[in-house]
């Protein structure tokens, strides 16, 4: 694909590509060589794309467990004509996890998130402040994973985009413009081919360099579209000004927008209800913390009792409404779920057991499910009981 030079406001850019399948063939310094290379561009452009990041049959079967979802989801939802948008990747889609979980892409989060090394950016903990270095990071979590179908027409006059051109970062209210912080990167993949007929992203690069959410320079600065093939993928940060295009073809123009931002904002799609906790405790342990079960530091993102989520909502019958739940050993001072003699245990189970019978007598299965969970912890606690 050309490699077109654009002079702006923000100076001399082009929209700058790295092949990840070649890095891979060549091996592990030819891929440290495309993440330095992917960093420098989308520090200098605010957009870079990685080609050839996944195959084209990853992307085939995103779209087909996907599709009857997209079947279901009408057109023109949020003022975007001729487009469906829907999410819930993770819990719906398993292919999906190879391209939210991608190594060059959690290493750009890595370094634009977590240690804030773009120009400008610093991490600031604690009074202390500098580029990020180990133990002196931000957490970061997934922010939003969603199918983007464009439709023959979306984008037109008859089916307009309401958005146009936009940055993100102006979502969490808070006036984020003047405090050196870059709290997202945005991810398309191209799960079909992104073209200039089909309406490929429209990017302004350089765009990133001007935070002013009062400046209208960006916007009114000359675009380009980054078109790419199947299985690629578009990155920008959240400062960088872009915009879906026309689909001027008879075809469908299928994304996958997969976003990062700080583990301290809050998500713009909730990952624990998009994938709460029974999906969630089936899922590696990667794409757990990737989608925000974890506890990034000591009073952050705990349950209940103080626990990381890892030791409670992932465990098989973890349930807030039963004591017991969070299976801490008991001693004679604590009493309450556990008891202390064989024959308290069998009055205690009994009467679960007999409430969970009469439960699904009255089709309360909700009921049933959380007395069974108590019956499992509370056989599961006496091993941990002390005199």
């Amino acid at each position: 694909m050309p490699v077109a030079v654009v002079e702006n406001a923000f100076g001399r850019h082009r929209l700058r590509r790295f092949d990840y399948e070649k890095a891979s063939d060549l091996g592990k310094e030819e891929v440290e060589e495309l993440n330095y290379g992917v960093r420098a561009a989308l520090d200098h452009s605010g957009f870079v794309v990685i080609e050839n990041a996944v195959s084209k049959q990853s992307c085939e079967r995103v779209i087909s467990e996907m599709q009857e979802f997209i079947d279901a989801t009408p057109h023109g939802l949020h003022g975007l004509g001729g487009t469906r948008r829907v999410g819930a990747l993770v819990a719906r889609s398993p292919a999906s996890h190879e391209m939210i979980s991608h190594p060059a892409i959690l290493s750009l989060v890595k370094y634009v998130i977590a240690e804030q090394r773009l120009t400008g950016d610093v991490v600031r903990i604690a009074g202390r402040e500098g580029k990020g270095k180990k133990g002196f990071r931000y957490p970061w979590h997934l922010h939003l994973t969603q199918i983007i179908d464009v439709g023959p027409g979306g984008g037109s006059e008859k089916m307009p985009h309401q958005l146009g051109l936009h940055r993100a970062n102006g979502m969490w209210v808070h006036d984020l413009q003047d405090m050196g912080l870059n709290p997202q990167i945005e991810v398309m993949w191209a799960l079909t081919d992104f073209t200039t007929e089909n309406g490929a992203t429209h990017v302004v690069l350089g765009s990133h360099q001007d935070r002013s959410q009062n400046s209208d320079t960006a916007y009114s600065e000359p675009t380009i579209q980054a078109e790419m093939s199947q299985g690629s993928l578009l990155v920008w940060t959240g400062w960088s000004v872009h915009g879906a295009g026309e689909n001027r073809s008879d075809t469908h123009r299928i994304g996958m927008n997969i976003n990062y931002s700080a583990g301290f904002l809050v998500q713009e799609e909730n990952q624990f209800l998009a994938c709460p906790p029974h999906i969630a405790r089936n899922l590696p342990e990667q794409m757990q913390q990737i989608i925000g079960y974890r506890q990034p530091s000591g009073s952050l993102n705990y349950v209940a009792e103080c626990q990381s989520p890892a030791d409670s909502v992932l465990q098989a019958d973890f349930d807030v409404l039963v004591p017991g739940s969070h299976g801490y050993p008991m001693d004679s001072l604590s009493g309450g779920q556990v008891p202390l003699t064989s024959k308290a245990l069998e009055s205690r189970l009994k009467d679960l057991n007999d409430r969970k019978d009469a439960a699904i007598e009255l089709d309360d299965l909700e009921l049933a499910l959380q007395l069974k969970k108590a019956i499992n912890v509370l056989i599961r606690s006496q091993s941990k009981t002390r005199d």
